[in-house]
């Protein structure tokens, strides 16, 4: 997956180049402080240094913050500009009449509603907002809320456009005027909260401040997660037919796949999972029945209590478990628990569920 990052990096630059853009905006988040080797932030500066002499603008965030040590303190090429005061300030872009105002988290992050009160703009005609910051309304739960904001309050500053990192999916703020700000998202995924299409954006700013966007995909691997129903599956191979449709309408060779069963899940199937996974012209495949109900008649097991006492003993107690649960989680432990359970008697092989 590092070789996959790097080269959408590299991919992101070249576009820079090819369309021969007048600045780069990176709104933080370029490596991970706790993880990124010294060779990470070296093949940044190298990467940066050969956009020259484009400007490139960074406004560390909360991932690659400003803590002891960071490579954001070393020497970085002439063209790159590192935001550093925890406070907004503003730097003109050589050779046009524009500024781009940005700020750096230091430490973990900034926790206050800094664009609640107006961001001083300077005076050129083109003023680009560089920040790392938390949507309101849309931020995911396991996102640090990091310089919070609200549509309105991004709206009420007075910038030509903002770009702004943090959240992993592209996202447009607009209102009257058009389009004034944007998450890009990453520029290439790394797990089943990143899937899909990943982007660079090559923006354009007409003489009277009108944005328009370009998503241009950069990523060469997408993860692709894929859901199937079961349900109704006469064996195996039905099953797998109905697997390998789905992949064929979405996935491509180069692509990590992620398939997770739906529905109901007939007992007598047998799936080797290894086998099929072996089988897939995909970079990788993963297969998942964790999310399939066994297709079990509950109903007529808790009646068999003549021919099955102890198959019916268990799911009847199980069942009236369920009934008295507090709440949803603990329903969903028992009901899963039933399930382990009668895969035990009926000498199934155990798979542990809703591990996705």
């Amino acid at each position: 997956m590092a070789n996959d990052l790097r080269a959408a990096f590299e991919h992101a630059c070249r576009l820079a180049i090819d369309r021969q853009a007048d600045v780069v905006l990176a709104p933080g988040d370029l490596f991970d402080y706790e993880t990124a080797g010294p060779d990470t932030a070296e093949f940044i500066s190298r990467t940066l240094a050969g956009l020259a002499p484009i400007p490139v603008f960074i406004a560390p965030g909360n991932h690659d913050s400003l803590r002891p040590r960071s490579p954001y303190f070393d020497e970085w090429p002439e063209n790159v500009h590192i935001f550093t005061s925890p406070e907004f300030e503003s730097r003109p872009v050589a050779g046009m009449d524009c500024s781009i105002t940005g700020i750096a988290h230091a430490h973990r992050g900034i926790t206050e509603r800094l664009l609640a009160q107006p961001i001083p703009a300077p005076q050129s005609r083109t003023r680009i907002l560089l920040f790392h910051g938390s949507r309101d309304g849309f931020r995911p739960s396991y996102k640090e809320n990091v310089l919070p904001f609200s549509d309105a309050e991004l709206l009420a500053q007075d910038f030509t456009y903002c770009a702004i990192g943090h959240y992993h999916s592209y996202a447009e703020i607009t209102d009257e005027k058009g389009i004034r700000a944007a998450y890009s998202g990453c520029t290439q995924g790394r797990g089943l909260d990143e899937t899909g299409e990943k982007w660079a954006l090559v923006g354009e700013i007409d003489a009277e401040g009108r944005v328009t966007l370009e998503r241009v995909e950069v990523a060469q691997r997408r993860i692709v997660r894929v859901e199937v129903d079961a349900t109704g599956a006469r064996d195996s191979a039905d099953l797998f037919a109905r697997i390998d449709e789905s992949l064929r309408q979405r996935a491509r060779t180069q692509d990590a796949v992620y398939v997770f069963l739906r529905g109901l899940l007939p007992a007598g199937i047998e799936i080797d999972t290894a086998a099929w996974a072996s089988r897939q012209p995909c970079f990788s495949a993963t297969l998942s029945t964790s999310g399939a109900e066994p297709d079990y008649d509950l109903d007529a097991i808790c009646r068999e209590s003549a021919a099955s006492p102890l198959r019916s003993a268990f799911v009847a107690n199980m069942r009236e478990r369920q009934a008295a649960a507090v709440d949803d989680e603990e329903r969903r432990i028992l009901r899963d628990a039933t399930y382990y359970g009668l895969f035990a008697l009926d000498r199934r092989p155990l798979e542990p569920r809703d591990v996705d």
